[in-house]
């Protein structure tokens, strides 16, 4: 009896021994000054246990603070699509332009979103967010809110990003839009982009849907099982949700034809069987339009912190924007065109100075050619290739490319 209350007396001062360094160590890691008199014993007794290898925690440690770990710290909200272009957008930026032994001269976070539109809001209204991928028809979307010229007066757009198709999922008896009147559409889960861009078509285009709000994966269910009519999904093509149709699920890509409906909004684009063979047949087209899309940001005043962080950011990366065009990034990238001007978005201050600043960023041809350069250049705005569209389409784009160049002149006098 007596040798086994000794053995168990020994365990349990062996016990009390490793909480007493687990405490310590605790105490240790959340003292905010490591040169206070009162934890200098833990942080020997930190170092005596500290791992062979590893470097001495209190030199790790020594000039770690909150004003170095913020101060080149920026955040952009994306999508809540792995792997989606806008988060793969933010993903390669980090990549590109994170810098310093602790990330202090510039760190990139992307952030997982709940949509483009809870973008903007983000961006205006939650604390930390700097940037963040928003829809340029989220500002038509919400014409007529009565916050409309307060909104648009306090966001501004650093550069145009890649444009994102919109895929409309229907059930095969269902072969219009014009066919889902009545019918009772999902437009994706609220707060996203194709939310908006479902709201407007069927809003323009004078169609009556029964419209709600799904997330795509169930609401590619509920299309199978006859509950839904059609799905809108806006999301750069091969987007993963629709190459996961099989051809016997009964569904297909509905087509958005380019009319004057859409132009002012959209641009035209289509799928193949490239992009998706278990869906489009070989050497078939299916028309439909794609949505802009722009890096937003708070219009901060210049004297501001906020502004000063952005601005560093936006210096760093328009001078490194041509190694994101190499191998080892997004495709797209090389599609990006950062002077391009968005209608009815003002740049910010920041980026419009340093395109000002580095004309040689963005040559400008004689004036003999320079409409002819403006047009080129509006069709890589809008991530159009002349070669991929048709005579009509071509015509209506440059239509559409006047109609803008003229309302930039009106503005500007």
């Amino acid at each position: 009896m007596l040798k086994l209350s000794v053995r168990l007396f020994s365990l349990l001062m062996i016990s009390f021994s490793l909480v007493s360094v687990s405490v310590v160590n605790a105490q240790y890691i959340v003292s905010k000054n490591p040169k206070d008199v009162e934890y200098k014993p833990y942080i020997k007794l930190a170092q005596n246990t500290q791992p062979a290898g590893q470097s001495d925690v209190s030199a790790l440690l020594k000039n770690q603070t909150k004003s170095i770990a913020n101060a080149g710290t920026v955040t952009i909200m994306t999508l809540r699509t792995i792997g989606a272009p806008a988060m793969v957008a933010a993903h390669n930026l980090s990549t590109l332009l994170d810098e310093g032994e602790r990330f202090e001269n510039m760190r990139v976070i992307p952030v997982v979103a709940r949509g483009k539109v809870q973008n903007l809001w983000d961006i205006l209204y939650l604390r930390g967010i700097d940037m963040g991928v928003v829809q340029t028809d989220t500002l038509e979307y919400l014409k007529n809110d009565p916050r409309y010229n307060s909104i648009r007066n306090r966001v501004r757009f650093i550069t145009q990003m890649f444009p994102a198709e919109v895929h409309v999922v229907a059930r095969k008896e269902i072969q219009t839009l014009a066919d889902l009147e009545g019918k009772t559409v999902s437009i994706n889960a609220k707060g996203t982009g194709s939310s908006i861009v479902g709201t407007l078509i069927f809003r323009r285009l004078g169609i009556k849907a029964k419209l709600i709000n799904q997330d795509t994966n169930r609401a590619i269910a509920q299309l199978k099982s006859g509950e839904l009519h059609a799905h809108f999904n806006v999301l750069g093509k091969p987007a993963r949700p629709i190459m996961r149709i099989k051809k016997e699920d009964g569904l297909h890509l509905l087509p958005i034809p380019f009319t004057p409906e859409v132009q002012e909004l959209y641009l035209p684009s289509k799928f193949t069987n490239k992009d998706y063979p278990a869906l489009i047949a070989e050497g078939e087209e299916v028309p439909t339009i794609a949505a802009r899309n722009v890096l937003a940001v708070f219009n901060w005043p210049s004297n501001h912190e906020r502004y000063k962080k952005v601005a560093r950011f936006v210096e760093k990366f328009f001078t490194k924007f041509d190694d994101l065009k190499k191998p080892g990034f997004h495709p797209k990238w090389k599609t990006v065109n950062l002077a391009a001007d968005v209608p009815g978005w003002t740049r910010f201050k920041a980026a419009q100075d340093w395109l000002d600043q580095n004309p040689r960023q963005v040559p400008v041809p004689s004036s003999a050619s320079r409409l002819k350069w403006e047009f080129s250049a509006f069709l890589q705005d809008t991530g159009t290739s002349a070669e991929k569209v048709n005579a009509q389409e071509l015509n209506v784009l440059f239509e559409n490319f006047l109609k803008w160049r003229n309302e930039k002149k009106n503005v500007a006098r």
